[in-house]
């Protein structure tokens, strides 16, 4: 039924923009498609290997439309409409919901900013993620500044102002962040952040926080996430900094569930009082006029102890890889990358040991 609608609506979306030259209406996606291999030594001591194709090893595969229709006074009607695909079988990554990254609507103006509403990221997301350098797969800015993962909520309402001086402001609140998947209780968080971008500096700092008192959870804190961070492009080089604190769980409940909490949170010593800090550091160094290598690390420092009583330790991911670009629209790339005591799928679990990846692919936008 998903497939049917959505190849109802693409001619719709083909023909689009001829009624009026201030309104459109644009289809567009991603398809990254690479071979990969993955070794993992889990907690116990146990050794897997993966080896075959991955999607989304430089961005997600996707498949979207958005657009915008001209109203009068300067103000503008937009939306957009997004779902990720596993480009490896074709199959919906969410497969209850025809678009998971984004299904909203807004109206915008110049002067004014722009109001959303319907189900997309978090303000903190759309802002915090500006400091990525290296977005690979499950190692990316988002592997340790959850808050910066790429994310959706239902439910939510999003104001973005306009650009004062390179300033930018975002506000956000989500009556229910999880929908209907928890039997209509009713879980609001609130995303706020800031933007500074003149020339090559960027500056960015956000907050979320979500609500758990419906939760079903007993003696449940409500998780909580800051982040802080700069970027420079010295042309030779673009650095990026980054920090975050994020306490009683993953705000946005996009975590691991290694305690089987049901939300997303973490691991339960975390969620219930714990609290760990993540730094970030990246570069990206231009190369031959068609190249980029990317360095990227992070450091996750954890504040609490398991239950045996042993004190949580610190993890890392770091990755170093190579993007070459064939056209604006067609990419190469090449990456290996280690996270050291941090899991891929529940990030801090006792005991985790290492995994390292290495992956080549293809990376092609329309």
């Amino acid at each position: 039924m998903n497939a049917k609608l959505l190849w109802a609506i693409l001619p719709i979306a083909m023909s689009g923009g001829a009624a009026a030259a201030e309104s459109s209406v644009a289809l567009y996606g991603l398809v990254d498609m690479g071979m990969g291999s993955t070794h993992v030594r889990g907690p116990d001591g146990d050794r897997q290997k993966k080896t075959g194709t991955i999607s989304g090893g430089l961005s997600d595969t996707l498949l979207g439309l958005k657009g915008q229709e001209g109203l009068p006074g300067g103000w503008s009607a937009t939306f957009q409409l997004e779902t990720m695909f596993d480009g490896s079988t074709g199959n919906y990554n969410d497969e209850d919901r025809l678009f998971d990254n984004a299904a909203w609507v807004g109206l915008a103006n110049e002067s004014y900013g722009e109001l959303r509403l319907g189900r997309q990221h978090t303000v903190a997301q759309e802002l915090g993620g500006e400091l990525e350098v290296a977005s690979w797969k499950d190692m990316g800015m988002g592997a340790t500044f959850r808050a910066s993962d790429n994310h959706s909520v239902d439910n939510a309402v999003n104001y973005f102002s306009p650009s004062w001086g390179g300033l930018r402001l975002g506000l956000g609140y989500s009556f229910d962040v999880a929908g209907d998947q928890l039997n209509g209780s009713k879980l609001p968080s609130y995303s706020a952040g800031v933007l500074y971008e003149q020339g090559p500096l960027l500056l960015a700092a956000t907050w979320d926080k979500t609500l758990l008192k419906n939760s079903g959870l007993e003696g449940a804190r409500d998780p909580q996430a800051w982040q802080l961070g700069a970027s420079y492009d010295f042309e030779v080089a673009k650095v990026s900094i980054a920090w975050s604190r994020q306490k009683n769980g993953y705000a946005g409940l996009n975590g691991g569930d290694p305690s089987e909490l049901g939300l997303g949170l973490g691991a339960a010593e975390f969620a219930y009082g714990g609290h760990l800090d993540a730094y970030l550091l990246g570069v990206a160094v231009p190369v031959g006029g068609k190249g980029t290598v990317v360095a990227q690390w992070s450091l996750v420092k954890p504040d609490w102890s398991w239950a045996d009583g042993a004190k949580a330790r610190s993890g890392q991911v770091a990755t170093l890889g190579y993007v070459h670009s064939l056209s604006p629209r067609t990419n190469l790339y090449a990456m290996a990358g280690l996270a050291r005591r941090y899991s891929l799928d529940d990030q801090l679990v006792q005991g985790q040991g290492t995994t390292t990846r290495y992956m080549a692919g293809i990376n092609h936008s329309f």
